[in-house]
């Protein structure tokens, strides 16, 4: 899987890593701008507190399909060793406007985006309003998922021609 990464970072592109902060940013490389296709970019975003649980608000999210979210009871990035596996969201074009905010309920979660062309994969239409491409969203660690905001910005609740933004703390 970390090959798939690789390979738009052999292009020399800022795609997938290994993601520890307490929060941070995950977004196609160069968004808001266009990226080279085919892209492959995976994201592991691992806690140390195996009670802990990743959100991702979906704020800047402009592509309707191949981004998928997977968490993991256990992930070994140098390794194959992965334990019980379970997708889940995967964004299509029908539950893209109503999918705001991704939780899991375990430490590890495998980010996978992977798109063959751009044309046909936006929420945006060509002819003038395709100027936003992929996607550039959120994570947060939480130790308590019963603090988790149950709103938050997203293109198709807020303005499809506009920008979506949000605090740090989405107050």
């Amino acid at each position: 899987m970390l090959v798939l990464a690789l390979l738009a970072v052999a292009r020399g592109e800022q795609c997938g890593g290994h993601l520890t902060a307490d929060r941070g940013l995950i977004a196609t490389p160069g968004f808001p701008g266009p990226f080279q296709v085919p892209i492959r970019c995976l994201w592991l975003v691992s806690s140390a507190s195996p009670t802990a649980s990743v959100a991702v608000h979906l704020s800047q999210l402009y592509v309707s399909a191949g981004l998928t979210f997977t968490e993991y009871a256990y992930y070994e990035p140098a390794s194959s060793f992965q334990l019980e596996p379970r997708v889940v969201h995967r964004v299509t074009e029908e539950n893209l406007p109503n999918t705001s905010l991704v939780v899991t309920s375990r430490p590890f979660l495998v980010v996978e985006f992977s798109l063959d062309r751009l044309e046909g994969n936006h929420l945006r239409a060509l002819d003038g309003l395709l100027d936003v491409y992929g996607f550039n969203i959120t994570y947060s660690i939480q130790t308590d998922a019963s603090h988790l905001p149950d709103f938050s910005c997203t293109a198709a609740k807020c303005s499809m021609l506009g920008n979506c933004y949000a605090t740090a703390d989405y107050s």
